[in-house]
C-alpha cells in the first residue's frame, strides 16, 4: 500500500476527484483519503510516483511517504 500526503483536500469534492483520477487508470485500485491529515493511503499497482503525479495533475501538492 503507498501512501501520499496531499496538501488542499477541503472536501468532498477533492475526495471524488483524487479518488476517480487513481480509479481511471486502476479500476480496482483501492482509494482510502483522510482529509483531515492530509492522507491518500493506495492499494494499485500504479506506483507511489505514479500516484502523486496523478495526484500533481490535478492541482494538489502531493509526495509519498
Amino acid at each position: 500500500m503507498d501512501v501520499l500526503y496531499v496538501n488542499g483536500i477541503g472536501c468532498a469534492s477533492c475526495v471524488r476527484k483524487i479518488t476517480g483520477a487513481i480509479q481511471a487508470k486502476d479500476p480496482d485500485a483501492r482509494v482510502e483519503v483522510e482529509r483531515a491529515a492530509g492522507k491518500v493511503l493506495v492499494d494499485s499497482d500504479l506506483g507511489a510516483r505514479a500516484l502523486c503525479e496523478m495526484v500533481r495533475a490535478l492541482g494538489f501538492e502531493s509526495r509519498a511517504a
